[in-house]
């Protein structure tokens, strides 16, 4: 079960850095409706299997848990970024 959880959860992050990927060097591909839904399923996903792990065990969290976390953190504070840097970009003249 130990082996399920870390392959989801490095997985899960493995996605997380192919969107960094795609922000930085081919940034157009990631703005599609794929790209997008791609991005939000992959920030929702492991949102929610931090959130049931973190219900199932409390004391027990892994390493692999953590990681999960704070990409998930950090891909959703990208996604912030990138609607801020949007909103500047389209009211300027």
């Amino acid at each position: 079960m130990l082996i399920l959880r870390r392959t989801a959860n490095y997985t899960v992050c493995a996605i997380h850095l192919g969107i960094l990927t795609f922000w930085l060097a081919a940034w157009e591909q990631l703005f599609t409706m794929t790209g997008l839904v791609i991005w939000g399923g992959s920030a929702l996903l492991g949102a929610l299997f931090f959130m049931i792990r973190r219900r199932q065990s409390e004391n027990m969290l892994d390493s692999s848990d953590r990681i999960l976390a704070i990409s998930t953190v950090f891909i959703v504070v990208l996604a912030l970024v990138s609607v801020l840097i949007e909103y500047t970009v389209a009211s300027m003249p």
